[in-house]
């Protein structure tokens, strides 16, 4: 029965994401199928009526399951503090300080200068010990990016 909420729920985003502007990131059903709880992002950011328009749509298409008894379902965005899972998250974050792990361990913290093809630029604050620091650009391919997070300031 899981995957076939799973499957479920995947082709009746699909249709209702397909004006393109919204896309997944992330579905989550629990084991029993009394949560569903979905992440939407949008090129734009995602507001809270479009979340409820595809809870709408979603519920409506889930409670064509007979089988399915009752559930939660919940429609929002990832949060403010959840890791950028997907390039097309970055465009809007522009200007925005992150702290950035790379899949080779290493960290730093940076503002998202450019997203292009496949790369993210970051400018920097490089210090070495004795010397004045210095502001530094660093162009990396998405790949290299393990997980990063906009930096939250109250400023």
């Amino acid at each position: 029965m899981l995957n076939k909420v799973k499957n479920k729920v995947a082709n009746a985003l699909d249709q209702i994401l397909a004006n393109g502007d919204h896309f997944v990131v992330e579905v989550k059903i629990t084991a029993d199928l009394r949560k569903i709880w979905v992440a939407l992002d949008g090129d734009n950011g995602v507001d809270i009526d479009y979340c409820a328009e595809v809870s709408r749509k979603l519920g409506a298409e889930l409670d064509e399951l007979e089988d399915l008894g009752a559930y939660v379902l919940e429609v929002s965005s990832p949060g403010a503090d959840a890791p950028l899972r997907f390039i097309r998250q970055y465009p809007k974050h522009v200007g925005r300080e992150m702290k950035v792990k790379l899949t080779d361990g290493s960290e730093f913290k940076g503002v998202l200068e450019a997203v292009g093809t496949g790369t993210l630029s970051f400018a920097y604050t490089h210090k070495e010990k004795g010397k004045k620091a210095e502001q530094r650009t660093r162009t990396l391919p998405f790949e290299e990016v393990e997980t990063a997070k906009v930096i939250i300031s109250f400023k």
